[in-house]
């Protein structure tokens, strides 16, 4: 749960929100914006978000117990809540609380004139922050996403951390239906936008990759005209949206014509030595995390976070300094076998990234392949699982594991494509997938494993971790930055 720690006054509360006082007295101040009601205090003001499983109403009553100064409620408050003796919270009711809860860190974020970057995309999101980031605090201030908390709730939350001591704000922005990139784009208002690429991801909320196109789009129906839209050039859709774009871009890519390009990449084990290009300025750099996917990542980057103010130069220090982020294809190496965790999330495009970049840094050490399902592709499932397996046959895997209701799919692609199915395995529990692989283990394998995140496919890094004393390829190179704080806390 990400926690605000700020003051906001509750005539901003009600001005932001268009809410009405429906009980408590005026005048009243709030520490902190919560969702969470278990972790209430004095000062907070709870938001009583509705959920598929919950319904932050049913908590007021604790809330109010810990001592809450306002409930942001969407209808009428429990008696107790209203009446409670001594000192009663604030009761502000409005239509629609998660709508009221973009409203509150819109408002907020209008109080600061400070530069903010968002980005979007269907793979890479997450990365691509982390790199911008990491530019930008070699010389601002900077409040960022946390993790991918990257939604209709988490980005609020975070924005509503913005306080007079930050230089620059960089924001993820995910989704999953339509309308969300819209509402995102507008409660931040950001100077500059990156568009990173569009893929078969949600498909399952998404009857084409042409909605899916349409909805990245909403970024461009909202983002002020005096912004600067940053976008992958190589990407035939994204590059689609960008030319409707009336006001300012900067492009990235491979292709000629990039305001952001490299000159040259030289692979040198798991790095990638570049020379990027950018806006006619050249200078050379270390990318710590390989494959081409990554090298898009640090372009996008590079484009982002030079529009933010940081120089050329310092986009070069910043991405050399980039140690990956956890469970996004990390390397573990070990005494007598490699591991590379790329468990956290999966669609098409990010797994045939990684099949990729892992066929090609494996070498010709024995491959083990640990895969479970990608989700919410919807009627979409059953061919790109079937196509996923395909793709992990041509591998040639020493052995295959797989997991999730659509491994049967997965192996008949795999079967179909010449795997041997004494060489597959279907487990049911992450720690089966671990023991299956242990015990097949003769030495030098290198291991992957991806899935969506709901696979739970971490509980297999951790036992194989466990057994095998892995370490971390990202601890062989030092830093060029301090370590990294909360990204409220700046730097």
């Amino acid at each position: 749960m990400v926690e605000t720690e700020h003051i906001l006054t509750l005539e901003q509360v009600i001005a932001f929100t268009g809410g009405r006082l429906v009980a408590g007295g005026p005048g009243g101040s709030f520490a902190r914006v919560i969702t969470d009601s278990r972790q209430a205090r004095p000062g907070d003001l709870f938001v009583a978000l509705l959920g598929e499983r919950f319904d932050g109403h049913d908590f007021m009553g604790q809330a109010e117990e810990r001592g809450v100064s306002g409930v942001l409620v969407h209808r009428e408050p429990p008696l107790a809540v209203r009446s409670a003796e001594g000192n009663p919270p604030a009761v502000i009711r409005v239509p629609d609380t998660l709508k009221a809860l973009g409203d509150l860190a819109a408002g907020h974020r209008n109080l600061f004139d400070v530069p903010v970057g968002v980005l979007t995309g269907s793979n890479g999101k997450t990365t691509t922050k982390e790199m911008t980031v990491s530019v930008l605090r070699l010389c601002f201030r900077c409040l960022w996403t946390p993790g991918n908390l990257n939604n209709r709730i988490g980005l609020p939350l975070t924005l509503l951390h913005l306080d007079p001591t930050h230089e620059r704000v960089v924001l993820e922005m995910g989704m999953n239906e339509p309308g969300e990139i819209r509402a995102l784009t507008r409660i931040c208002r950001p100077d500059a936008g990156a568009l990173l690429n569009v893929g078969p991801a949600h498909l399952g909320r998404f009857r084409s990759l042409d909605e899916i196109t349409q909805a990245k789009g909403e970024m461009l129906d909202t983002l002020p005209a005096e912004s600067v839209l940053v976008f992958n050039r190589d990407d035939p859709r994204v590059l689609s949206l960008a030319e409707s774009w009336k006001g300012r871009g900067r492009s990235y890519g491979l292709s000629e014509g990039c305001a952001v390009s490299v000159k040259g990449v030289v692979e040198a084990g798991l790095r990638q030595q570049v020379r990027l290009v950018v806006e006619g300025q050249e200078v050379t750099t270390e990318l710590c995390v390989p494959g081409r996917h990554n090298l898009y990542n640090a372009l996008a980057a590079a484009a982002l976070s030079f529009t933010l103010g940081a120089p050329p130069e310092a986009v070069a220090q910043g991405l050399a300094s980039f140690q990956g982020v956890p469970g996004r294809f990390g390397i573990k190496p070990g005494p007598s076998f490699t591991l590379v965790d790329d468990s956290y999330n999966a669609n098409p495009c990010s797994m045939q990234a990684s099949l990729e970049t892992f066929g090609k840094i494996s070498g010709a050490a024995p491959r083990v392949l640990v895969l479970g399902d990608m989700l919410e592709l919807g009627a979409f499932s059953a061919h790109e699982h079937e196509e996923l397996g395909r793709r992990a046959a041509r591998l040639d895997p020493a052995l295959l594991c797989v997991t999730g209701s659509f491994a049967q799919d997965v192996v008949r692609g795999a079967s179909g494509q010449g795997c041997a199915r004494q060489r597959i395995r279907v487990f049911q529990e992450p720690e089966e997938a671990a023991a299956e692989i242990l015990a097949a283990l003769r030495g030098g394998e290198w291991i992957l494993v991806k899935g969506s995140r709901g696979m739970a496919l971490e509980r297999v890094v951790r036992a194989v971790e466990a057994a095998g004393g892995l370490g971390n390829a990202g601890a062989l190179a030092a830093r060029a930055t301090p370590a990294f704080k909360e990204p409220w806390e700046g730097s």
